[in-house]
């Protein structure tokens, strides 16, 4: 699965704290020059074989335990080579990935862009089931070069038949290699969001009904399709296939409402959420003290402040948040807070547009100008949030702090 980072709003203390909360992971290494990472929920896979492995009654079953393992070290290694082939073809399309995250149940590429041709986008979404086709043939031959190779072909695809074979334990390895990586490949294949196949349809579509109407068609088929799979997974007793189908309509619903929170912030205008000093003087000069800035903050109740030099020249902002968290002595200079970076924006800009430059930049946000370079105001990324904000955000938050 190739996920796109293009977020709707960027640098809030409360936002990062609850993404870096749930996307925290382990640097496993560069493979094939792409960063990648364990996602922090693989701390839950020991205990999850464990309890396969356990026979009541009897205890712990230990060659069990190994043979799960051993599942599990294939199904992490298929999931890789699937990510492994987004991210390769889409570095030959000119997008590097920004890193490889692997999930137990999954994973995703980063890619910052999409490629510009409809065609290398297209490729790139399809490159991961290819990867998993590419392994399932060479497993394939594998089998069909073992004795009674077409049986154990049979014995592994035709599960429901009466066919009667003693695999080894090679195997067994080979026939799982070859069955999860056809599943892997048919499952990322179907027509819903966020499945390469949903991508897919989307970037065809993308042309004849525009970027809205064919992300809802995709996010829809996300649902159609996830709601089935659960409770297929139930009748089948199939915990994963169950919690996969979840996992495809929370994403559905989540990119639905990315879009929808988009469309929302293209047609408000930065005004409304746009900070004007008055006649209060809310500069910060570099050389203040930490504490003269606290002081600042309260009295002005603002999230961020604007920071300057000595030539009375914006240079970027210091947020109370960071300031809080970081500095330890009122009497410490302020510049190690500041962010010397910023961005400015017309009056007249779209809030979307503002947003995306925002967090194209990474910064705390943009100063507005009007004619003749005259400060209008400010428009800062906490005050962006609250324009998404409903009770479920601020709930989210609340639980984060």
């Amino acid at each position: 699965m190739t996920l796109n980072v293009t977020p709707t709003v960027a640098r809030t203390p409360q936002l990062l704290k609850a993404i870096n909360g749930i996307n925290y992971s382990w640097r496993i290494g560069n493979i094939f020059g792409v960063p990648t990472d364990l996602h922090w929920t693989f701390v839950f896979v020991p205990t999850i074989i464990l309890y396969f492995a356990y026979i009541p009654g009897y205890g712990m079953n230990w060659q069990a335990a190994g043979w799960w393992s051993t599942i599990a070290l294939l199904l992490f290694t298929f999931i890789l080579i699937h990510e492994l082939g987004h991210a390769l073809v889409a570095r030959d399309r000119g997008v590097k990935a920004e890193r490889i995250i692997l999930f137990p149940l999954g994973g995703g590429a980063y890619l910052p862009d999409q490629p510009k041709q409809l065609w290398a986008e297209v490729l790139v979404y399809a490159a991961g089931p290819l990867a998993n086709i590419f392994v399932a043939i060479v497993a394939w031959i594998a089998l069909l070069l073992r004795p009674d190779g077409e049986l154990l072909i049979a014995y592994f695809l035709r599960l429901s038949g009466n066919i009667v074979v003693q695999p080894g334990i090679l195997d067994q390895i080979l026939g799982i290699t070859l069955g999860v990586n056809l599943l892997l490949a048919a499952g990322n294949l179907l027509p819903a969001y966020p499945l390469d196949g949903g991508r897919i349809l989307r970037a065809l579509l993308r042309g004849p009904l525009g970027a809205r109407k064919s992300t809802i068609v995709v996010t829809t088929l996300g649902l159609l399709f996830g709601l089935p799979l659960i409770w297929l997974g139930v009748e089948l007793g199939d915990p994963l296939l169950a919690c996969g189908a979840v996992f495809i309509i929370l994403l559905s619903g989540m990119e639905y409402r990315n879009g929808w929170q988009r469309r929302r912030l293209a047609k408000t205008g930065s005004k409304l959420v746009l900070r004007v000093p008055g006649d209060t003087d809310l500069r910060v000069y570099m050389n203040e003290t930490v504490g003269a800035v606290r002081q600042r903050f309260t009295a002005s109740g603002w999230p961020v402040l604007p920071v300057f030099n000595q030539w009375n020249e914006q240079i970027g902002f210091v947020d109370t948040a960071v300031l809080e968290e970081e500095s330890s002595s009122d009497e410490e200079s302020i510049a190690p807070y500041c962010e010397a970076e910023f961005i400015t924006a017309p009056p007249e800009e779209d809030l979307l547009s503002v947003t995306e430059r925002i967090v194209a930049a990474n910064v705390y946000g943009a100063t507005v100008l009007g004619k003749r370079g005259k400060l209008v105001g400010y428009v800062f990324t906490n005050d962006v949030m609250e324009v998404l904000d409903n009770k479920y955000r601020r709930a989210w938050r609340q639980l984060t702090r």
